[in-house]
Order: C-alpha cells, then sequence, then structure tokens
C-alpha cells in the first residue's frame, strides 16, 4: 500500500490521520514541521503528503513552495488539512498548488475518499 507523510503540528490530529490511515493499510511516516517533512521526502518514496498549514518554522504553504520548485519532489501529491475552511481560505490553498483540500475537524470518509483518489 502507498506511504502517506503526514505534516501536522496538532499532536491528537496528527494520531487521529495516522491510525485511521494506517487501519486501512497505509505506511504512515509523521512529523510536526515542514522543514523535516521536506527530509522524510527526498529520503523516501512518498506517494502523498497530508499537511497543515499553520506549522511552527515554515508554514505549509512555504513548504509546498520548495516542494513544487524541487525537481525531485515537484510530483508529490500534497492535500491541505486545515482549519481554515472559509471560502477564500480554500481557494488559496488550492490556487497555490496544492492537489487537494480536507477541512478540519476532518470528516473520516472524505479525508480516506481523498487519500484513495490521490494514491490510486
Amino acid at each position: 500500500m502507498a506511504t502517506v507523510l503526514i505534516i501536522e503540528d496538532d499532536e491528537k490530529s496528527r494520531r487521529l490521520l495516522s491510525d485511521v490511515l494506517s487501519y486501512h493499510g497505509y505506511e504512515i511516516l509523521q512529523t510536526d514541521r515542514g522543514e523535516d517533512g521536506m527530509t522524510m521526502m527526498a529520503s523516501s518514496a512518498i506517494a502523498l503528503v497530508l499537511m497543515d498549514i499553520q506549522l511552527p518554522g515554515i508554514s505549509g504553504f512555504e513548504a509546498l513552495a520548495r516542494i513544487r520548485a524541487s525537481e525531485a519532489l515537484r510530483n508529490i501529491k500534497v492535500v491541505a488539512v486545515t482549519a481554515s475552511v472559509l471560502d477564500t481560505d480554500r481557494r488559496r490553498i488550492l490556487d497555490a498548488g496544492f492537489d487537494g483540500y480536507v477541512p478540519k475537524p476532518v470528516n473520516l470518509r472524505e479525508l480516506l475518499g481523498t487519500v484513495q483518489k490521490m494514491t490510486a
């Protein structure tokens, strides 16, 4: 099954995402910082990144910009998982180049559908 990297600074949210996806057979890597996620992407075969927007250190937007600028990483699918749920937030996230968007609190059915679609 595909490997999913979770970049989320809230431990409870990270654990929920990890537990649900692990239960459904996904291999999980996780970190609470964008910089660490970049390092993990460079050294592992990642099929999908689930990333919070508001992270300590570099933001999800900055991490995405670095991913898209990297020849080796630019084709990795990246989905924002965020509490920024206004229509303007969603548009800004998708316009920035994220491949998808999952609002918090996370609807598990929506999360699984998005992950399945992005890793198929």
